[in-house]
């Protein structure tokens, strides 16, 4: 009998754990493979948020959701779990695939702890990275949901002016560059004349990217290696490449801009895609900072960035 047992335990199949990072960097890197750098692809839907809390989706989450967007043609903005529909009165349809995004469980704090004991860990708090599964409002039937809001009269040039002037401590700005760089020596963005551009839209993507590189400074969020010499395709390079390039895309998001207008070269593909493949925490590691970035250009609480959600929407995690 005990022999038999032991061989069913032993014939159990063990269950692979599942990577977060990877299974997040693995949806990029197809992307980028099949030519799309799906940060750069217009977003078929703006406020990217959950439909029950109306909590605005952040960081690499928004990159995750707006790829699904893009493949699957939503243009719905709201998302939400299996267990979310069910509460609401319907169901996700027979069939329908949900898409895996990021939740950051973190530890009780410090005082939560014993902190009587001599043997007390003292040391940061760190986040869990989890997944979860969410589904577009537009695979679920039965929903008890108000319309989404038309959002009205909105004028991508005008918000996108409003980003730009609303950075406070931004760095110097000027139109006399044949290129668009970004100098933290003297904290200054260099562009070329607007009408060097194809349109307003690559204009203020491309200077929405300068801005972003500038929120690295010492005087800013102090990013590191966000100024060193580093040869183009070097893993320092890609890393603050990545950050400017999220950052980018979402203050795009933000504005209504559309973020596909900027060239697409193979040799940035190829750079993006040695990184990400070198480092499966790259992804979502420069997505945290590029978001914590674009709440230094809005003027929001940088830490605003790592807030958990609450947990009762992730009740099937």
């Amino acid at each position: 009998m005990w022999d038999s047992m032991t061989a069913r335990t032993r014939r159990r199949p063990v269950a692979a754990r599942r990577d977060p990072y990877a299974e997040v960097t693995a949806r990029i890197v197809a992307a980028l493979e099949r030519g799309t750098v799906p940060w750069r692809h217009p977003w078929r839907a703006r406020g990217l948020r959950n439909a029950v809390s109306h909590r605005p989706y952040r960081g690499i989450n928004l990159l995750v959701l707006s790829l699904t967007s893009m493949e699957a043609g939503y243009d719905d903005a709201r998302w939400l779990t299996f267990r979310q529909a069910e509460q609401l009165g319907g169901h996700v349809r027979r069939g329908e695939h949900g898409t895996r995004v990021v939740f950051w469980k973190w530890p009780p704090r410090d005082e939560d702890r014993n902190s009587d004991s001599p043997d007390a860990d003292r040391s940061p708090a760190l986040p869990l990275m989890r997944l979860y599964t969410v589904f577009n409002v537009a695979q679920c039937e039965g929903l008890t949901l108000p319309d989404p809001e038309s959002g009205g009269e909105f004028d991508p040039l005008t918000r996108a002016e409003a980003i730009v002037a609303g950075y406070a401590d931004g760095p110097h700005v000027f139109h006399d560059g044949e290129s668009a760089y970004y100098i933290p020596s003297r904290d200054e963005v260099h562009l070329p004349p607007l009408g060097a551009f194809r349109d307003v839209d690559g204009y203020h993507a491309t200077l929405f990217h300068e801005l972003a590189h500038s929120t690295g400074h010492p005087s800013r969020l102090y990013r590191e290696g966000y100024q060193e010499s580093a040869p183009f395709g070097s893993p320092v390079y890609s890393r603050e490449e990545l950050v400017a390039e999220f950052a980018a895309a979402f203050l795009c998001q933000e504005a209504g801009v559309d973020a596909s207008r900027l060239d697409q070269s193979a040799a940035y593909i190829a750079s993006w895609l040695r990184a990400l493949e070198d480092d499966r925490r790259l992804a979502v590691a420069a997505a945290g900072q590029a978001q914590r970035a674009v709440d230094h250009i809005l003027g929001r609480d940088p830490q605003a960035a790592i807030t958990p959600v609450p947990e009762e929407e992730h009740a099937d995690v």
